[in-house]
């Protein structure tokens, strides 16, 4: 199916899965609380409170959308502007260092708490004024909690509060009792609301979709490439329909175009097939590529495949399981490309947990993680917890090794690193708030950099972030593989910490 589809086909863009199911929610005015992650649709959502709310405040009201960085303001203005000016409204990213005159500017205000509030403390936006106040990721907001909590306690009680986090905890569930009370939560599955049994549960139509989660988008387009060579591989000639958002699409070609995979454009026959949501023809393989705004595109999408794929980022792994799930069908891993060079330790480690499961007392451990098993699946909990098996057997192997078989520095290294102590401490924005444990750093360094678990010294666990030191001939390659990468859910900062140097 091309661009010139008729009339009555399905629409380029459709309304994501939280604006369909929240519409009489948000206009009826109500609080959100939403478990999601950034695109999951979330700036729609906050656009068509914002519209709706400016239409029955006074003329001076205002919208304030909370983000945990000026990137990520940039990124939710962007997805909100058009909904907003079709109502006649704009949208102005505060930002530290905007001018005075930026609050005035426009009743949708986007950015970091510290600016935001800084504009109504000086009076340049009346507290009263607004209507709507957004926390746009609770989790990642908390090291500018209070910053957040100064605005909340300055805004009108009358203003819609929306709040959104990528993963819900204690602190999510406190923050709805305290300060959005009755709100209508979503998904009601996450929050475990009567009646919260998946539209769809329990009458597969089809066989499950695989999935695979990457943290960043380039791991997603390489994954993408990896299956459709694999496809190819396994069957010559096979259609691969592709479906992603639309402006992800000219990605998507170019990085099959370096991976080998040369994809025409829309209309001309090809086995390989890429279009935005609803766009393309079914194949006899389907991929979605990212998360489908909703349910019916998703079934769309994958009907009447032999065999259905899925890559999204690692933040929308819990949502894509809804979203199959009210589309009728099941979920199951998507499997990864085998190294030899692994297989004789893979096999060794499951023979390590069929010893185990016939000869230690389960009943005590299922107890302990039942809470886990509840709230993320046993499947899920199984796999972080291998995970963490394996990452902590590699430290403790490298760590007793002879030095002769630990990696050699890099030989690059400059006469400046070679001078610096033994130890360098890094510090990495993730702690005891997101539940992060030695495994999660130990595997998280050593699977993204080429640091050893030798190379890792003494690692101390703070509230709202870690400490560790690191072999200082690595340190610069562990800040670099660290910084931006997902530990415990959470996109994390990694830098040399201020006295990073320790004999």
């Amino acid at each position: 199916m091309n661009q010139d589809q008729s009339e009555d086909s399905v629409e380029t863009v459709a309304a994501p899965e939280a604006l369909e199911a929240l519409a009489a929610a948000v206009e009826r005015g109500r609080h959100l609380a939403l478990v999601a992650a950034e695109g999951a649709g979330l700036a729609q959502l906050y656009a068509a409170a914002a519209t709706r709310d400016l239409e029955s405040a006074a003329a001076d009201g205002r919208v304030f959308v909370l983000t945990a960085s000026v990137d990520r303001a940039r990124r939710c203005a962007a997805r909100m502007y058009e909904a907003v000016r079709e109502a006649g409204h704009n949208v102005v990213i505060v930002a530290p260092g905007s001018t005075p005159d930026a609050a005035h500017q426009a009743p949708v205000l986007v950015g970091p708490p510290a600016p935001l509030l800084e504009a109504v403390r000086k009076g340049d936006i009346p507290a009263s004024a607004i209507c709507t106040l957004v926390l746009d990721d609770v989790r990642a907001l908390e090291p500018a909690r209070a910053a957040v909590e100064a605005i909340l306690q300055a805004s009108d009680e009358g203003a819609r509060r929306i709040a959104t986090t990528h993963a819900r905890d204690a602190a999510f569930d406190e923050l709805i009792v305290r300060r959005l009370p009755r709100a209508r939560r979503w998904p009601n599955e996450l929050f475990g609301e009567p009646g919260a049994t998946a539209p769809g549960a329990g009458r597969v139509s089809g066989g499950p979709i695989a999935v695979a989660s990457r943290a960043t988008r380039a791991g997603r387009l390489a994954r993408l490439a990896e299956l459709l060579h694999d496809i190819a591989r396994a069957d010559a000639g096979t259609a691969v329909s592709v479906e992603t958002a639309p402006a992800a699409i000219d990605e998507v070609r170019a990085a099959l175009s370096v991976a080998g995979i040369d994809v025409p454009a829309a209309g001309v026959d090809h086995p390989v097939r890429i279009g935005a949501w609803g766009q393309v023809e079914p194949a006899p393989d389907a991929v979605v590529l990212g998360l489908p705004p909703t349910p019916a595109l998703l079934a769309r999408a994958v009907e009447g495949a032999d065999r259905c794929y899925a890559i999204v980022d690692t933040l929308h792994e819990r949502q894509l399981e809804l979203t199959v799930a009210r589309a009728g069908r099941s979920v199951t891993p998507l499997a990864e490309r085998a190294d030899p060079d692994l297989m004789d330790e893979v096999a060794a480690f499951r023979a390590r947990v069929s010893e185990a499961i016939e000869q230690q007392d389960l009943a005590s451990g299922a107890l302990l993680l039942a809470p886990l098993i509840e709230a993320h699946g046993a499947p899920r909990v199984a796999g972080a917890l291998a995970g963490l098996l394996r990452a902590t057997d590699r430290a403790d192997t490298s760590a007793e090794a002879p030095a002769a078989d630990r990696p050699a520095p890099r030989s690059d290294a400059s006469a400046e690193r070679a001078t610096r102590p033994t130890w360098t401490r890094v510090f990495v924005g993730v702690g005891k708030r997101d539940d992060a444990g030695p495994g999660d750093l130990v595997g998280a360094i050593t699977g993204e950099t080429g640091a050893a678990g030798g190379q890792i010294g003494r690692i101390d666990i703070r509230q709202n972030f870690t400490l560790v030191d690191v072999d200082s001939l690595v340190a610069d390659e562990v800040v670099r593989g660290l910084d931006g990468r997902m530990i415990k859910g959470r996109q994390v900062v990694a830098r040399l910490d201020r006295g990073a140097a320790r004999g």
